[in-house]
């Protein structure tokens, strides 16, 4: 009899382990934490430059009259990128220009005329003097003394005006100086220049649109090394540690894309994701940000949202 029960009792044994064995794997499938998280833990980042990508603005109102920059062009401090219309601004700085010659040639004609009359005076009290001599001999009137004495008034008080206008001169044409600077720096505010060494990775103008101030209208990416900016859920964020190696691969890939060593750990939690694709997205979990340097980034895009690994079963070497 027990010959007919054993295919059956070894049927129900077999059924048992397969059974046993799908209800591990889904426990696995459904918290796979519980695989992973002593080797290595997994957060949501991005590909950036270590100075992060520079937003460029205006610090002015303008038309655009002329680009000489376009995206994936390299910068450095002070290229020109574009131009805003300044005819106003020329046509402002020629005034001044005018105005400064104008001024200058004023003041050599009124420091002329000062000389003039300075020589003038002291050729008057000259005689003056030479008439008082003739009078006490007998020689010249009392009237012609004082006439000549009044002469040497007039010309004194003439002096004075002449000299009061070059000093007028003068401070009208420091003004104008002045207001020449001003209207220079007007004028180079609508001359944008790239503020850094980089490429250019978003131009978001074109010729006759207009740009208005604080309003980004490029992105440039600074020169230098590329990391990856990543967030590690609070429930690992204490296993992190600088010098920890990692690597970044696409997201639900098990591909690596480059590899990168932990350089930066935030000190606090954020309660809402750097990552979040909406403004008014609620996010209820807390992250720790960190930073990997990537140890060949030449294929990746910038801004490239990507998934961290950092291997925790091995300390770091300080």
């Amino acid at each position: 009899m027990m010959k007919h029960y054993l295919p059956f009792i070894l049927l129900i044994f077999i059924s048992t382990s397969c059974n046993n064995k799908s209800a591990k794997e889904k426990a696995e499938i459904e918290n796979p934490k519980q695989v992973i998280a002593i080797n290595r833990i997994v957060g949501i980042g991005k590909i950036i430059p270590e100075n992060d990508i520079i937003q460029l603005s205006s610090p002015i109102n303008g038309i655009v009259h002329k680009i000489y920059k376009w995206e994936n062009d390299s910068v450095n401090i002070g290229t020109v990128i574009l131009e805003l219309d300044h005819n106003v601004e020329d046509a402002k700085i020629v005034q001044l220009n005018n105005e400064i010659n104008t001024q200058s040639a004023q003041i050599k004609v009124d420091e002329a005329g000062v000389g003039e009359f300075e020589a003038k005076v002291s050729n008057t009290k000259w005689k003056l003097q030479r008439l008082q001599k003739l009078l006490l001999k007998g020689a010249e009137t009392q009237q012609t003394l004082d006439d000549e004495a009044t002469n040497v008034k007039t010309l004194n008080s003439n002096l004075k005006k002449i000299e009061a206008s070059v000093t007028v001169s003068k401070s009208r044409l420091q003004e104008a100086k002045t207001n020449l600077k001003t209207a220079l720096i007007e004028r180079d505010q609508k001359i944008i220049k790239s503020p850094i060494n980089g490429k250019i990775l978003e131009l978001t103008i074109l010729i006759g649109g207009s740009v208005s101030i604080q309003q980004s209208f490029a992105q440039i990416s600074p020169g230098g090394k590329t990391i990856a900016i990543c967030e590690i859920d609070e429930l690992n964020s204490e296993k992190i540690l600088i010098g920890q190696k990692g690597w970044v691969r696409n997201v639900g890939a098990s591909d690596t894309l480059s590899t990168g060593t932990v350089y930066f750990a935030s000190s606090f939690l954020k309660k809402k994701s750097l990552f979040t694709d909406q403004s008014g997205e609620k996010e209820d979990r807390r992250v720790r940000t960190i930073k990997m340097m990537l140890d060949n980034p030449e294929k990746l895009l910038l801004n490239a949202r990507v998934e961290c690994v950092i291997a925790i079963s091995e300390k770091p070497k300080k």
